[in-house]
């Protein structure tokens, strides 16, 4: 009989476990087994960083960072449920995602499992990407149809006075302190070499508030003592100004005692906010 996994990460695309990093590894060290779902292959991602002569499909090399990057943080298994990697996964066409079949599998694989924990994307999106919001709901929706008695959390939950938390949606309930895990999350970024640069170079949101917050800080960096005191970005120094990861529930057991209450209680590290 496979071994059961106690912990279910389930993103949309290759590099989306990133932002739930050092997450996974305090659940690894604490001896939790984690299988890692993701929607996509991630094809429709950017070729920028690959060699032109390179005849690989950017999906291919997808598959094959993101089962490096499982691995550094110790995940056990890696799943993938080949939908489109498309602007609209919830429109019609060619791009669209089969639901039903997601959710089908999706239930499968909790059923299977029994988690303690799900780990997965915002209603929102974390910052309104319309895999992400999907993803959330082919989630949902397979929690519910399996009467799922565990903890479902989002990551890209908002961290107070955070680097980079002005780009999420949601306040977080549980606050993890993942400085200790620093050279493990920065290895895991570093094996997503074709999409790399969105996390250490800079670019500017859509929304009108957010963006004069970002114009802003521009501004600074671009003034003499803004260059003195912002470093070259590498995957080291964006997890440095990254140290906490925000976590907002979803769903708590029907018990009230939800994931992190249970098993980090005690644990310094975890701050549990609501």
């Amino acid at each position: 009989m496979a071994e059961k996994s106690e912990v279910l990460v389930v993103t949309a695309h290759p590099d989306d476990e990133i932002f739930a990093s050092g997450t996974i590894c305090l659940c690894v060290e604490r001896g939790f087994r984690i299988t890692l779902v993701c929607a996509t292959d991630g094809e429709g991602g950017s070729r920028e960083l690959l060699h032109g002569a390179s005849g690989m499909p950017l999906g291919a090399i997808r598959r094959r960072e993101l089962e490096l990057s499982a691995c550094a943080l110790g995940v056990s298994e890696v799943l993938f449920l080949g939908q489109a990697d498309s602007a609209d996964p919830d429109g019609p066409g060619a791009g669209s995602w089969n639901q039903s079949n997601v959710i089908q599998i999706l239930g499968r694989i909790i059923e299977e499992n029994t988690p303690k924990l799900i780990l997965t994307h915002g209603p929102l999106g974390g910052y309104g990407n319309p895999a992400h919001r999907l993803t959330n709901r082919c989630v949902m929706s397979a929690v519910r149809e399996k009467s799922f008695f565990g903890s479902v959390f989002s990551f890209c939950g908002q961290v107070r006075h955070a680097f980079f938390s002005w780009h999420f949606d949601q306040p977080s309930d549980v606050l993890v302190d993942a400085r200790g895990f620093l050279r493990r999350r920065a290895a895991s970024l570093s094996y997503h070499q074709s999409q790399v640069d969105y996390f250490i170079q800079p670019h500017f949101p859509l929304n009108l508030r957010k963006y004069l917050s970002a114009l802003f800080g521009y501004t600074f960096i671009l003034t003499e003592v803004g260059r003195k005191r912002v470093p070259i970005a590498t995957p080291k120094r964006f997890f440095k100004r990254l140290p906490v990861e925000g976590l907002a529930l979803q769903k708590a057991p029907d018990t009230g005692r939800h994931f992190f209450l249970e098993y980090y209680g005690n644990d310094q590290r975890v701050k549990i906010d609501r």
